[in-house]
């Protein structure tokens, strides 16, 4: 006991809900709420950023798929240009060592390595 004051016992004490006179009435409910005029307009409001969101996530995912596809054609375009070129040269040095007397066996091994990667590579 301090400066003559005792400390008062704490008391638990339960918070309830005030009572109305009906006990017998039901609670209000969520389908009676999304029936009201306030609680349709939050719910219409929630579907429509819903679709919002989703039309949003699938036209970014669309444009990703578009630019994945643009960038895939311009490498495989890149890819035929460079082996066709790499075949001509292989085929032109050929024939023009070839024309020469200036093919050896050392030449046309390497000529032929080059146009079989060429030839044997997977263009799809």
């Amino acid at each position: 006991m301090k400066n003559g004051r005792r400390k008062q016992p704490l008391e638990h004490s339960e918070v309830l809900p005030p009572t109305t006179g009906n006990e017998d009435e039901s609670p209000f409910t969520f389908l009676e709420y999304l029936d009201s005029d306030r609680g349709h307009e939050i719910a219409k409001t929630i579907l429509g950023l819903w679709k919002e969101l989703q039309q949003a996530t699938l036209g970014s995912k669309s444009e990703e798929t578009k630019e994945q596809l643009k960038r895939n054609h311009e490498a495989w375009r890149l890819g035929i240009l460079m082996q066709t070129a790499l075949a001509t040269v292989v085929i032109v040095s050929g024939v023009t060592l070839a024309w020469h007397s200036k093919m050896d066996a050392t030449i046309a091994g390497f000529l032929g390595v080059a146009l079989g990667y060429v030839l044997g590579r997977k263009t799809s």
